[in-house]
């Protein structure tokens, strides 16, 4: 089996605590966890959420590109924050859509079983699922890179 994007079920709710993990993130926004969605490979036990997206300060409501990301792997919580960007350029390829993802920070670096290179092989292959569902739906031509920006000391 492979990542898909998938809504969480009750029963994901309970194996993983997912309730309260989003209610630390979001504690003044009432939701039902079923309605989320996330990116999965049930058969690995991993898994990727967005969960919290950071207030933006241009325009009142406004939210930042950059969020909070929680990576599960077999048991082992890894704390995210990552950017983004859009490169699009119609003139020069018209049916290109090219997303730059940004790692800002990462919390721990590395777990015991994975070191900081696996985690960021597996948010690629995780991200490359995920693609930008929420917002574009299936974008036909979408390509991504993620950039390691978190000995950079950019936040």
């Amino acid at each position: 089996m492979a990542f898909e994007n998938a809504i969480i079920t009750k029963e994901d709710d309970e194996k993983y605590g997912l309730s309260e993990i989003y209610y630390k993130y979001n504690p003044y926004y009432e939701t039902f966890i079923n309605e989320l969605r996330w990116t999965i490979d049930r058969e690995r036990d991993c898994w990727a959420w967005f969960l919290y997206s950071f207030p933006g300060y241009e325009h009142d409501h406004d939210y930042d590109t950059k969020s909070i990301w929680i990576l599960y792997h077999k048991g082992e919580i890894i704390e995210m924050i990552i950017d983004h960007e859009v490169n699009i350029n119609r003139k020069l390829v018209p049916e290109e859509f090219h997303r730059i993802w940004k790692l800002l920070d990462l919390k721990p670096n590395h777990t015991q079983s994975l070191n900081k290179q696996d985690i960021l092989h597996l948010l690629k292959e995780i991200l490359e699922v995920y693609r930008d569902r929420d917002l574009l739906g299936e974008e036909p031509n979408y390509t991504m890179e993620l950039q390691d920006l978190t000995d950079c000391g950019v936040k």
